[in-house]
């Protein structure tokens, strides 16, 4: 397992900017940076990044 599956981006001195990535539905999944992005995003399955339709074992709950 990486340690930047955990990184703490807001907590790294030498991270400038860090962002919340959202899947293909706006579903929040982490905080990421450039130091980190790729391994954290590698977690998810492809689809769950880029199709809104992806299945899902559990129900999704709409926002009101």
């Amino acid at each position: 397992m990486s340690d930047l599956q955990h990184h703490l981006c807001k907590q790294d001195p030498d991270v400038d900017y860090s962002w919340e990535e959202y899947d293909a539905r706006g579903i929040y999944l982490c905080r990421v940076c450039t130091k980190c992005v790729k391994t954290k995003l590698a977690m998810y399955r492809r689809d769950v990044l880029t199709d809104s339709n992806y299945h899902a074992d559990e129900p999704i709950e709409e926002e009101a």
